[in-house]
């Protein structure tokens, strides 16, 4: 379902690079302080619209690798006092064992004394 998906997304945006290269066809030049070149307009909208997607996709992937660390660095921290928590409960339990068993003794004693 989703390579159907893909190829779908795919056809339209090359049925778009067409219809966008056919529409404009005016040459116009480019100049980057290096290059200097003519190109035709569709051709030129195309490679900026590439240009963007690749640079946005960048920024995502960045900022969505930080989000995933710190997910990493939460989840441990929370495994950690998950295991305070856990064992906090174990020595609480065995200390009310030992006070039961104390007061337990003591009522003994006080019975047969």
């Amino acid at each position: 379902m989703l390579k159907l998906f893909i190829f779908i997304i795919i056809i339209v945006l090359l049925v778009l690079g067409i219809v966008l290269g056919v529409l404009n066809p005016d040459k116009v030049s480019l100049d980057m302080f290096l290059i200097q070149t003519t190109l035709p307009l569709g051709l030129l909208l195309a490679i900026t619209l590439v240009v963007g997607a690749l640079l946005g996709a960048a920024a995502s992937s960045f900022k969505i690798s930080q989000l995933k660390w710190q997910l990493r660095k939460q989840l441990k921290a929370n495994k950690k006092q998950l295991n305070e928590v856990v064992r906090l409960k174990k020595t609480s339990s065995l200390k009310e064992k030992e006070s039961k068993t104390h007061s337990n003794g003591l009522v003994n004693i006080e019975k047969t004394g």
